[in-house]
């Protein structure tokens, strides 16, 4: 269902589905919420959550020059005050690209949430001083064939952040869960039987 809601003077749509506790999907650069639909992860997830998918403010639909350009935090800010003003608490939240870098950030900055997952999470050298604050847990997925982050970032996730799983997809780009669909949401599907258990 699509809805529309204010935040910081910004006015954003999002798709909001299903029941129980909450998952926030933000998309990639250039990207958009039904991103998705179109791989069948956001009806899968609203049969046991309720799901919300962003459109941010670096999306194809949504693109603002309200943010200081390359200011991640703010990203991270924006992000908290969206989830404030929908009341949404405590989510697992799943971030691609620099939304990856975004859910990070946000993690850094303490603000909560129950789980994470990243894909192709982009800029992760220059969070390393701050990776090891995240306490939650984090499920991070790259392309092996990603050249806008690497798949050696892997690593850092898993040498500094704390309950962290790492995966590189073979044969996969940058944007990974939509080069292997099927592979990407069965990791996805594994985590959360973990972190539900």
């Amino acid at each position: 269902m699509e809805q529309w809601t204010t935040i910081e003077g910004f006015k954003i749509r999002y798709l909001m589905e299903g029941n129980g506790a909450p998952f926030v999907l933000l998309h990639g650069f250039s990207f958009y919420a039904e991103i998705w639909g179109e791989i069948g992860l956001f009806d899968e997830l609203a049969e046991r959550y309720r799901v919300y998918a962003f459109d941010m403010p670096y999306g194809m639909k949504s693109k603002s020059d309200k943010f200081e350009a390359g200011n991640r935090d703010e990203y991270a800010e924006f992000v908290r005050e969206m989830l404030r003003t929908l009341n949404i608490e405590n989510p697992i939240m799943l971030g691609a690209s620099i939304s990856g870098e975004v859910t990070l950030r946000y993690l850094s900055l303490g603000h909560r949430a129950k789980a994470a997952i990243l894909a192709g999470p982009v800029n992760v050298k220059s969070l390393t001083p701050v990776l090891e604050t995240i306490d939650v847990p984090v499920l991070a997925v790259w392309g092996e064939a990603d050249e806008i982050s690497r798949p050696e970032n892997a690593q850092l996730l898993a040498d500094h952040v704390k309950h962290s799983t790492v995966h590189v997809l073979k044969g996969a780009g940058h944007a990974c869960y939509l080069d292997k669909p099927e592979e990407f949401k069965v990791l996805v599907r594994d985590f959360l039987g973990r972190i539900a258990a």
